[in-house]
């Protein structure tokens, strides 16, 4: 059965099309080529581009609370279970201190990656990424696959709560 879903407005838009790159780049990350991390890395420029372009780090916390003060509503109901709706509001709790946790802007520190950036800046030109334009990253796609899925999840990596509170915000909004 094919799902598709509306957003309600250009918020959950947003989530969806992070949420879509998300799983875009955790497929790539978990393969073996050198073009498949390509890949990965060029959806985490892609991340940042889409996730850049609102204060969505603020919308998020404002969310969770929003779906957190509405689940707190249904404490004293006697047909919702108490150990669920617990492990809901903690996860909520989490989520939204790893968020708040989170420093600077969104992507401050790929930004502040002059070789990441340069990478970037040739990947938007069409063929652009050619080992003669970055010699230094082609050297980079020469290490171990290991290697590589290290550091672009050492990239990845401060962004996670951000794909963590997305990921519950669309969740709880989904059921």
């Amino acid at each position: 059965m094919i799902v598709y879903e509306y957003p309600f407005n250009e918020r959950i838009r947003t989530l969806l099309r992070l949420e879509d790159l998300h799983e875009k780049f955790m497929f790539f990350v978990h393969q073996k080529s050198p073009l498949q991390h390509h890949i990965a890395l060029s959806t985490i420029f892609e991340m940042l581009e889409v996730a850049g372009r609102a204060d969505l780090k603020l919308d998020l916390l404002q969310e969770l609370e929003h779906q957190r003060q509405t689940l707190l509503g249904f404490l004293s109901n006697p047909n919702v279970q108490p150990e669920m709706l617990d492990a809901v509001l903690i996860e909520l709790d989490q989520t939204s201190a790893a968020l708040m946790g989170m420093q600077g802007k969104t992507g401050q520190h790929i930004r502040e990656n002059e070789w990441l950036m340069s990478i970037r800046g040739r990947t938007i030109i069409p063929g652009g990424a050619c080992e003669f334009d970055l010699p230094s990253y082609y050297a980079w796609q020469q290490h171990s696959a290991d290697q590589r899925f290290s550091d672009i999840l050492g990239w990845f990596s401060p962004l996670a709560p951000l794909f963590d509170a997305i990921r519950i915000v669309l969740r709880l909004l989904r059921e």
